[in-house]
């Protein structure tokens, strides 16, 4: 087996890892859209902790897919 192969693998399931705990600790948006308005929420930002975990699980994906293609072009 090829070893930046396996580098990739491990990191691969790390950030699976990563990305469940992350998606798992981020609270349900069940009230929709017209809770946040009718609160005055900005659409935009001032979610404070939750909108860290938003960006930590955006960025958790992108790693998942690009080491997913990394993996298959390695692979072949």
């Amino acid at each position: 087996m090829n070893p930046i192969l396996t580098v990739f693998l491990v990191l691969y399931a790390l950030v699976c890892v990563g990305l469940v705990f992350f998606v798992l600790l981020q609270t349900p948006k069940q009230a929709g859209l017209s809770a946040s308005v009718a609160s005055g929420g900005s659409l935009l930002g001032g979610r404070g902790v939750e909108g860290g975990l938003v960006r930590i699980s955006s960025v958790l994906g992108g790693l998942f897919m690009l080491l997913a293609f990394l993996i298959s072009l390695i692979s072949r």
